[in-house]
């Protein structure tokens, strides 16, 4: 059951994006979806939360769409499109219940389903059509009628695992720091403008640490046929400008190779080719590898 379950719990891919980098946020995204219950058994209620960002937006209105789809059979998001259940208009969360029959005839020795989530996110008109040019369950179009491009619209999707019996809980993001120090939800932190492309170039002030831990009880340890395993968690962290060492970091080790306690996620940034006329913002995102996941947000100001 392992095994089916680990394949089963790998996210629908969002939309090919072509971003470079993947951590620098500078057009409509959705970083992450995630669902109160990343394991739901039959007939039970989920809600999915969005982490979603438009820096250069200037606040404008964004339309959201969302679909299901049940045990699609396939692993891309097309899948799941083509195979939608239902598809409404509504906002950046979502909830839905597992239908009764969601296991029906899977085989015994492994129950193990999914319901497939496909999300739509438009700055723009959203009409529930397919848009055969991309390949999207949804178009969406400027006041002229135009399609809006990558800048204001994309879509993606995330699945629910489909098991009785079996429960994941998502993780915490505890703390966040920034050079050594706490940095608390809200607090608006203060930093130099860097003119350099190269992060190195810029100056000892204006390079930063930042870094997050996660809960003890983050990592949960679960059973499987040959014994009990602890989950891998991976942080992950995005900024709408500057530059990050990565995308994401797995937990920092101790001397013997474990993970700290508590386990702890680092990154170095550095705010390259600053736009003072923008914040800067940061989105972290603590993945756990049975799909369930948590996020947190800071932001910067410029001093």
């Amino acid at each position: 059951m392992k095994r089916s379950l680990m394949i089963a719990c790998a996210a629908l891919a969002c939309e090919p994006t072509g971003f470079e980098p993947e951590y620098l946020v500078d057009t409509l995204r959705v970083l992450a979806v995630e669902a109160d219950v990343p394991f739901a058994a039959p007939g039970q209620a989920v809600h999915l939360t969005t982490l979603w960002a438009d820096p250069l937006g200037n606040g404008r209105p964004v339309n959201w769409a969302w679909g299901t789809c049940l045990n699609p059979g396939g692993l891309q998001i097309t899948d799941c499109a083509a195979a939608l259940q239902s598809l409404t208009l509504g906002s950046d969360s979502f909830d839905v219940t597992v239908p009764t029959n969601a296991l029906d005839g899977l085989p015994p020795s492994e129950p193990i389903g999914e319901l497939g989530v496909v999300f739509a996110a438009c700055a723009g008109t959203i009409t529930l059509a397919p848009n055969a040019a991309n390949g999207a369950p949804v178009t969406c179009t400027d006041g002229t009628g135009a399609m809006v491009g990558r800048d204001g619209f994309m879509w993606g999707g995330t699945r629910i695992i489909l098991v009785t019996g079996i429960t994941n809980a998502n993780p915490t993001i505890d703390k966040v720091f920034i050079d050594g120090s706490e940095w608390a939800p809200g607090f608006v932190w203060p930093i130099g403008a860097c003119a350099a492309t190269d992060p190195t170039q810029c100056l000892p002030s204006e390079q930063h640490d930042l870094a997050y831990t996660a809960t003890a009880d983050s990592a949960e340890t679960y059973a499987t046929p040959t014994g009990p395993e602890t989950e891998e968690l991976v942080g992950w962290f995005y900024v709408s400008q500057g530059t990050l060492t990565a995308g994401y970091a797995e937990p920092d080790e101790d001397d013997a190779g474990a993970p700290t306690t508590p386990e702890t996620f680092e990154m170095s940034f550095a705010p390259t080719q600053s736009d003072e006329t923008h914040p800067v913002h940061l989105w972290l995102v603590l993945r756990d590898n049975r799909g369930g996941l948590t996020f947190a947000d800071r932001q910067f100001s410029w001093q």
